[in-house]
């Protein structure tokens, strides 16, 4: 059974996500910032990372990525299309959200891509499918693993992403949302900021994810 375990982190609160198999090999999702705090939750639970997964490369969301790849000799995934603002201070937002002092560039040797409908397997249970969706900025995307999904940015309990940041896109965002709210079933969903909701909730009680949406 996967486990998941929540790490708000930084000034913005981004959330982190330690997911683990009964092996305690794991994957980190979207390290934001307190790498150190991130590691010590590792070690605390037994970890064995084998990679980092972002949702988009805004700097909230991947601040201690390189730190984190670099004590692990991890790779990082990346949409290719949020490359470009993971190597820049400005692009991923550092500069803007006033933490340019803090940016360190990842490895670029350290880089892998991820496409739309591409599963991602690091062990038998840690499988991910891949669902592009951009609004929030062009590579955004979120994972799922059976009935459990991270949105990263592109859908919060109660509330969406924004789309007014450079490269963002309301266009996108609706054609996103519009597609996780016909995924069939439910999910549990992890956010990326914000506490988990359920695609039924977001369905039923949102106002994103039908088409008569914003």
């Amino acid at each position: 059974m996967m486990h998941v375990m929540q790490l708000p982190v930084g000034e913005l609160e981004a959330n982190c996500f330690l997911v683990s198999d009964e092996e305690k090999n794991a994957v980190i999702i979207d390290p934001g910032a307190e790498a150190q705090y991130i590691m010590s939750e590792v070690r605390s639970a037994e970890l064995n990372p084998l990679a980092v997964l972002l949702t988009h490369a805004h700097f909230d969301h991947f601040g201690a990525a390189a730190e984190v790849t670099e004590a692990y000799g991890i790779p990082l995934y990346v949409h290719p299309l949020d490359e470009p603002l993971l190597l820049s201070v400005d692009r991923s937002m550092a500069t803007g959200l006033g933490f340019a002092a803090a940016y360190h560039k990842p490895d670029p040797q350290k880089i892998r891509h991820f496409e739309e409908g591409e599963t991602l397997k690091f062990s038998e249970e840690l499988t991910f499918s891949v669902l592009h969706t951009p609004g929030h900025t062009p590579g955004c995307c979120c994972f799922r693993h059976e009935d459990i999904l991270f949105t990263g940015d592109t859908l919060f309990r109660d509330g969406v992403g924004r789309v007014d940041f450079p490269g963002g896109s309301i266009r996108d965002m609706r054609a996103s949302l519009l597609r996780l709210g016909q995924i069939e079933g439910d999910c549990t969903v992890y956010t990326g900021h914000y506490g988990k909701t359920t695609l039924e909730h977001e369905r039923t009680f949102g106002h994103y994810l039908t088409p008569r949406s914003f």
